[in-house]
């Protein structure tokens, strides 16, 4: 059952990664459809500096919890290439976590200052879109990336003793 949760989750996390790739796109097209109104026709795309600045923050954090279950977090591995399997094991459940943890914390206040951005009916300049919904955004995937640390702590945990890498 849980693998089967692990395999939906999986390919939750593709799907962000292209949703991430589509926002790259966009963010693409924004800008040079800003650049050839600004330089062509002496008039800027409105509100363009406002989705490149919205789609830059999600390109980040919708591609995060498939960077974390790829393991492709930077590691250094000076010393814990030299840990028994066990301890690598141990040190490698112990970073998930933490990481677990960081995400999470960093997602709840970041849950909270969407509220608190919300209340004061905070909005961009141009197009108007409430901040806080934003926010609240980027709290849901930084919570899926927080995930996705504690599945990986499961896995490593559950991995017989063998040489992996450190997180």
């Amino acid at each position: 059952m849980l693998t089967r949760v692990i395999a939906i989750f999986d390919k939750a996390c593709v799907a962000l990664a292209l949703v991430s790739g589509a926002i790259a796109a966009f963010v693409m097209a924004v800008t040079f459809v800003g650049v050839v109104m600004r330089y062509g026709f002496r008039s800027p795309l409105m509100g363009g500096f406002e989705m490149i600045e919205i789609g830059m923050g999600l390109i980040v954090f919708t591609a995060l919890p498939l960077m974390v279950r790829n393991r492709g977090n930077i590691s250094v591995t000076v010393l814990s290439d030299k840990f028994p399997p066990s301890l690598a094991r141990a040190t490698s459940v112990l970073s998930d976590l933490v990481g677990c943890a960081l995400t999470g914390f960093i997602a709840w206040r970041v849950w909270l200052q969407g509220e608190r951005l919300l209340t004061y009916n905070e909005v961009t300049m141009e197009l108007r879109v409430p901040k806080g919904l934003i926010a609240q955004g980027m709290a849901l995937f930084l919570a899926a990336t927080a995930l996705a640390f504690l599945i990986c702590a499961l896995e490593a945990r559950r991995r017989p003793s063998s040489k992996q890498s450190v997180s």
